[in-house]
Parts: structure tokens; sequence; C-alpha cells
């Protein structure tokens, strides 16, 4: 039995809290979620698993798969302040206060108990602004996150989007969480890590491969207009046709342009992508807002 605690990036050392990801060894499965059934999770029979996941997130965030052309994260005035650290476990009971992760009931999907991970995190003296969960669930193999809720009562940075005032929060009261799959790849971890490091109240990134609610990077309404947002003066065009995807018949959303549209963003189906998946992007308007939020996170005091 062991505790393996790494810290596979320093981040900014001058900072008390420095910007942090959290990729943690899931101690139990809930079976199904919300049932208070607890099961120990597979992943802590394998270390070697466990670290295999680790170097696939990180080189998905930081842009160091063969061919991946969104490098959010590798942004020098980014990289360098991010810190990352690993937490794999073993000594740890299946209960209801080590369960990061459920399994849903109706779908292979992997739920993240996002309640749970900063008491968890807690135990080793660590924050982080956003958590995996890996998982290696024998039959729950598909990943999804849960948006950050921020501290609307503590400070930030302003922006303005459609002409109201929000603020990129410094901290959180709760962090973005991910429950992700040992066996994950593609752009699965900076699909997720879109999700998680946005907001529930100052701009929530959603899918776009669904016909979503209103959010940062979906609207919904037809005809479809022209310009699809104002994010701090810059007026961002819509994407009319879905470009290489299309909108299917019935659906109400539409998205921003994309920033390369060869290829369907990032947070849309990049399965379907003819250049190969690694070739997506985010689109104009959530490029910039998750850069723009990040680095006001990077800066807090």
């Amino acid at each position: 039995m062991s505790v393996v605690v790494n810290v596979l990036r320093s981040g900014d050392n001058s900072k008390p809290n420095p910007y942090t990801i959290a990729v943690i060894a899931n101690p139990a499965l809930e079976t199904p979620w919300r049932s208070s059934i607890f099961v120990g999770d597979p992943i802590l029979n394998s270390l070697a698993a466990f670290q295999a996941a680790v170097v696939y997130i990180e080189s998905n965030l930081f842009a160091n798969l063969p061919g991946q052309k969104e490098k959010l994260l590798a942004d020098l005035s980014i990289q360098p302040k991010v810190r990352l650290v690993s937490i794999f476990d073993d000594t740890l009971p299946a209960d209801t206060g080590t369960s990061l992760v459920g399994q849903d009931d109706v779908s292979n999907i992997l739920v993240a108990r996002r309640d749970a991970f900063a008491p968890h995190l807690a135990k080793y003296s660590i924050q982080a602004d956003v958590a995996y969960a890996v998982s290696a669930s024998p039959s729950h193999t598909r990943a999804s996150a849960w948006f950050t809720s921020d501290d609307d009562t503590g400070a930030g940075v302003a922006f303005t989007l459609d002409g109201s005032e929000f603020s990129h929060r410094y901290n959180y009261a709760v962090p973005g969480t991910v429950a992700i799959h040992a066996t994950a790849s593609s752009l699965t971890a900076l699909h997720e890590f879109g999700h998680a490091a946005s907001s529930y109240t100052n701009g929530a990134v959603h899918d776009l491969y669904v016909d979503s609610p209103t959010g940062l990077n979906n609207k919904v309404g037809r005809p479809i207009p022209p310009s699809f947002a104002d994010y701090e003066g810059t007026v961002y065009k819509s994407d009319l046709t879905r470009d290489g995807l299309g909108y299917p018949p019935g659906w109400r959303s539409f998205h921003c342009e994309l920033l390369d549209p060869s290829c369907p963003a990032v947070m849309d189906n990049y399965f379907l992508s003819r250049s190969g998946a690694l070739a997506c992007q985010h689109d104009a308007i959530t490029r910039r807002f998750l850069r723009d939020r990040i680095l006001a996170k990077i800066g807090r005091p």
C-alpha cells in the first residue's frame, strides 16, 4: 500500500496559491451514482495505468500530442505558471468520503462527485482550480465534467459579455471537476478541461455536439444572426453553417466562428474532423475567454 504525490509542474512558486490542476486516482466508485453504494476503483490496483493516464492528460493539456493544434495551455504566458500535481493513494477505504466518481445508471458516463474533491485534496494540503479523477471502471468509460462554482463574493478581473458585467473570479467555491477513464485518448482531457475551467455564473462552456442551452460558446435561436457575441468590445461572428458538420434539422443552437473552418471546435464532435481530431481548435470566443480566465487566476494575489 502506498501514497504517491508527484508535482509534475511546479507552476508559479512566487504565489501562495498558484493556478493548479490535480490528477487523482479515484479511490472509490459510487455504483450507481447517488446510490450511496461504494466499491473500490480498480485504478488503485495499477499505479502504472494511473501514471500512463497522467502522462496522457498532461500531454493533451499542454499540446504535446503529435499533431495537436490547440495550444491553449502551451501559451508561454500560461504554461510556466500552471502547477500540475498527481495523487495515487491506495490506503483509503471505499466510502462516501473517498469516492470522487459515480457511475451513471442510464449510460456509460462517469460522473464527478464534485463536492468531494476539495475535502479530498485538503488531505494532501492541495488546492486545485481544476481536478481530474481517473477511474478504471470496467463498465463506464465516457468522461464528463462540471463547471467551476466561482466565489462570487470575492475579487476578480471584470469583463463584459453582450453588455453585461461579469468577472473572472480569482477563487472558487467548488473547483471544476472531471471524471475520466484511464483509457481516455484524443482530445478528451482538453475537451473536459474546457468545461471544468469555465463557470456556472461567469461563462459556461457547453458541449457543441448536442443542442445545448445558452452559454459562453452556444446560443439559441433561428434565424442565426451574423454576430454571435460582443466580448470585451470585440464582436465575434456566428458560425452560420457549423462548418464541416452542419446544424441538424430541428436544432436551435448556434455557435461562434471557428478559428479553423476546416475542423470542428474542440467542444464539438472532434471525432468527425476530416483532418483528424488533434487538428481541432477552440472556436474564437472560447479560446479568448478561457485564456483570459486562466490568466486572471494566474495573476491573483
